[in-house]
C-alpha cells in the first residue's frame, strides 16, 4: 500500500525539512502511522521517527534545521525535539531501532540494536507497528511496511497484543490499552482480552514502572475523552487486588466528572502547581477510601512525594482548626486552599458546582481571575517569599475593584514600579 501526501501541503514540506541519516535507514513510526493509513491524515501535530542507528545523532541534525536543540535524551538514546513548521509546533521522537528483552517483568528492558522489522514486533499494539521508510529523496508518498497485520486489525477495529506477555512484560500497556480503545473506538480481540486478564489476577500492576504510571496519568489526563478513560481505569479493574475499596461506585463517577469541569478553571486552581489537575483527579478518585489504601495508591502510582503529601493533607487532615463561620462563595475562594475548594465542590454535587460557576461568571474583578497574578508570579518578579506577597495581592484586589487595574499586564507594571521604587528608597 502507498500513501500519497498529495493535498498536504504542510507535511510535504516538513518532511522534505527532515534531514536523512547519512548511510542509514530511517522509518515515520507509530501512531502518525497509524492515523494516516486509518483516516488519510494524521489527528495531532506529532510524530515518531525511529532509525536503524544512533537517534541523538539524527536529532541533531534534524534540530539543526529547524534551527532549535534537542531536547531530553534518555538513557535508551531516545531524544525528543520542539519545532515549530509553517507557525504550527510539531512534536519529533526519535527512537533508536531496536529489540526489548525483560529479565524481571515489569522492570526495565535490556535493549538491543536492531533492524526496523524487528523493531515493530516489540511494539505495544499491532495498529501501532506499521512503518514508513523515509524515501532520499523524498517523493511525496509512503511505500506502507505491516509486518504484523496492523491494516487488518484497523479494519476490524482491534487491539491486539503481539505477544502473550506484552502485559506481563510491561504492565503501562494495560493502561495504553484504555487509552487506544477511547481514543479509537477500538475493542481488545480475545487473546488480549486474556493477557489482561491474567495480568491482573497475577499482580503484574505492582511490578510497573512507577514513573511510567505517573507518565499515563498525565497523558490520559490529556485525551480528549479523559473520564471514559478513568471509568476504564475502574471498570477493568487492574488494581482490584491491592486497592479493594477504589471501585466504580455513583458518587466517585460524579466526582470524575466534577473534576472534569473543574478543569475549565485554571485561574482557581493552577496555584497548586504544575500538576494541579492529576492531583485534583487523585483528589477525586481516593476521596472515601482508607488512609493505608490511600498511601498504597499513590506509591503504586508513582505519585511524586510534593503531589502525594497535598493529597494526603487534603483528604487527611490533621486538624481542623479553628472552626470557620459561614461565609459568601468568593471569602470562600479567598481563603482556603484551591484543593479544598475542590473537595467541597465535589462534596456539595450539582448546586455546588452550578453557584461556584455562577460566581466566577459574574466576579468581574475577582482576584482569582485568568487576568490576575498570583503569589508565584510575585516570587519570579523578585518579591520574597514573605507576608509582603499576601499584603500586596490584597492591595491588586482592592485596586482592581475600583478599576484601576484591569488586566494582568497591567497588574505587573504596578508591581515592577513598586520593585523599583523600593530599590531606589531602602
Amino acid at each position: 500500500m502507498r500513501i500519497s501526501l498529495s493535498g498536504m501541503p504542510f507535511w510535504l514540506s516538513f518532511f522534505r525539512r527532515i534531514p536523512r541519516p547519512p548511510g542509514r535507514k530511517a522509518y515515520v513510526v507509530g501512531g502518525w502511522v497509524r492515523d494516516m493509513v486509518m483516516l488519510r491524515r494524521p489527528t495531532r501535530p506529532e510524530i515518531d521517527l525511529a532509525v536503524e542507528g544512533d537517534a541523538v545523532q539524527w536529532g541533531e541534525s534534524i534540530a539543526e534545521s529547524f534551527g532549535v536543540q534537542v531536547g531530553r535524551v534518555s538513557e535508551f538514546r531516545t531524544c525528543k525535539i520542539d519545532v515549530l513548521h509553517d507557525g504550527v509546533p510539531v512534536r519529533i521522537d526519535i527512537a533508536p531501532c531496536r529489540t526489548d528483552s525483560y529479565p524481571v517483568p515489569g522492570g526495565m528492558p535490556v535493549v538491543t540494536a536492531s533492524s526496523i522489522h524487528e523493531d515493530l514486533y516489540r511494539r505495544d499494539f499491532s495498529v501501532n507497528a506499521m512503518a514508513f521508510p523515509l524515501d532520499d529523496p523524498f517523493q511525496g508518498s509512503f511505500l506502507l511496511m505491516d509486518p504484523v497485520g496492523g491494516c487488518e486489525d484497523l479494519a476490524r477495529k482491534e487491539l491486539r497484543i503481539l505477544s502473550p506477555a506484552s502485559f506481563d512484560d510491561d504492565p503501562v500497556r494495560i493502561f495504553r490499552l484504555f487509552r487506544f480503545q477511547e481514543r479509537l473506538g477500538f475493542h481488545p480481540d480475545l487473546q488480549t482480552s486474556r493477557a489482561l486478564e491474567s495480568a491482573r489476577l497475577n499482580g503484574a500492576f505492582l511490578r510497573s514502572s512507577k514513573s511510567r504510571l505517573w507518565d499515563e496519568i498525565q497523558a490520559a489526563i490529556r485525551e480528549e475523552s479523559r473520564c471514559p478513560i478513568i471509568f476504564r481505569w475502574l471498570l477493568e479493574k487492574p488494581w482490584e487486588n491491592f486497592l479493594p475499596s477504589l471501585k466504580m461506585s455513583s458518587p466517585r463517577r460524579r466526582r470524575v466528572f466534577a473534576w472534569d469541569r473543574l478543569t475549565t478553571y485554571e485561574s482557581v486552581f493552577s496555584p497548586m502547581g504544575r500538576f494541579w489537575k492529576e492531583t485534583l483527579l487523585l483528589l477525586a478518585l481516593f476521596y472515601g477510601i482508607p488512609r493505608q489504601e490511600c498511601d498504597r495508591g499513590l506509591r503504586l502510582l508513582g505519585v511524586p512525594e510534593k503531589r502525594a503529601k497535598i493529597v494526603r493533607e487534603s483528604l487527611f487532615p490533621v486538624s481542623f482548626g479553628k472552626r470557620r463561620e459561614k461565609t459568601s462563595q468568593p471569602d470562600i475562594l479567598l481563603n482556603i486552599s484551591p484543593q479544598m475548594i475542590f473537595l467541597n465542590l465535589v462534596r456539595g454535587g450539582a448546586e455546588s458546582l452550578a453557584s461556584f460557576e455562577k460566581t466566577v461568571a459574574e466576579a468581574d474583578h475577582h482576584p482569582l481571575r485568568e487576568t490576575s497574578l498570583t503569589g508565584r508570579d510575585l516570587i519570579k518578579e523578585g518579591i520574597d517569599s514573605s507576608p509582603e506577597i499576601g499584603n500586596l495581592l490584597r492591595e491588586i484586589r482592592t485596586l482592581r475593584e475600583q478599576g484601576i487595574l484591569n488586566s494582568r499586564r497591567e497588574e505587573l507594571d504596578w508591581v515592577r514600579a513598586r520593585v523599583r521604587s523600593r530599590g531606589k528608597n531602602p
